[in-house]
């Protein structure tokens, strides 16, 4: 199987799971999204690649039973931390499997997978397989939420083999976190290979470096609209940003609203 078949191996974000916490803990921009379209389900929610928990945690505070499903461990065990911290675990069921094949023994009213973590499954297959198990945990009608980049995706794909800087953050401890990527096409599909560079350093002392691996595919529109049918759902919107704004081709997002036939 290749390395990247399915979503990325536990290693891979275990490897880098404090990072990611670091750089994600300030973005809530696609919050209000999730607690509007829960609010109209009024049922059990699932996230699916729900990492260390970033949607989990507030949607848990508004009394929503939810279940999320991530293949590693350390995002996971972030996640179970923070919901303790809270007195939330008893409404957060958290689940480690891979979402092309998981079994969960339960219906939802609403699934999502947010913030691009889709277009890391770069098999044909296998984003069949993971359409599929999502809407076989569906109740019928019941409500599908899928973001993935677009704008910034494009904007890599055009800056082949360059470098490109992320962000950088400042950790509770005074030490630092530079997020560096370089993309590169693929010669054999339809994405991404992006090397993601994690630099940790304190004022004067010698840099840490992580490096770590990743594919992300470059969807079409109208090629996520065929997977989603395929797989029994009927899509009802596709958005352009998190304000719900209509999709365009340079629009920073493509979200599709769909439900389970």
């Amino acid at each position: 199987m290749d390395k990247y078949d399915t979503m990325l191996h536990m290693n891979d974000y275990d490897l880098i799971a404090p990072f990611y916490d670091i750089e994600h803990a300030q973005f809530d921009e696609d919050l209000t999204l999730y607690q509007d379209f829960a609010a109209l389900c009024m049922g059990p929610l699932l996230e699916l690649a729900c990492g260390s928990g970033r949607l989990l945690l507030p949607l848990a505070r508004e009394g929503y039973e939810l279940t999320g499903v991530d293949t590693s461990t350390a995002m996971l065990n972030l996640a179970r931390q923070r919901l303790q911290d809270e007195g939330l675990a008893s409404r957060c069921k958290l689940v480690q499997q891979d979402i092309c094949t998981m079994r969960l023994e339960q219906q939802f009213r609403m699934a999502f997978i947010a913030l691009g973590s889709f277009a890391h499954i770069t098999r044909r297959k296998q984003q069949q397989q993971a359409l599929a198990s999502a809407r076989a945990h569906l109740a019928a009608g019941a409500m599908f939420i899928l973001d993935i980049a677009n704008a910034d995706a494009r904007y890599m794909e055009n800056l082949n083999g360059q470098l490109l800087h992320q962000g950088t953050w400042q950790h509770s401890d005074g030490t630092h976190l530079t997020h560096l990527i370089s993309p590169v096409s693929s010669t054999t599909g339809h994405f991404l290979e992006l090397t993601h560079f994690y630099d940790r350093y304190t004022q004067g002392e010698q840099v840490q470096r992580t490096v770590m691996k990743t594919q992300l595919y470059l969807f079409e529109r109208n090629e996520m609209e065929l997977l989603l049918e395929q797989a029994g759902f009927v899509v009802k919107d596709v958005y352009g940003d998190y304000d719900l704004g209509s999709f365009e081709l340079d629009s920073p997002r493509m979200i599709f609203r769909a439900e389970a036939g």
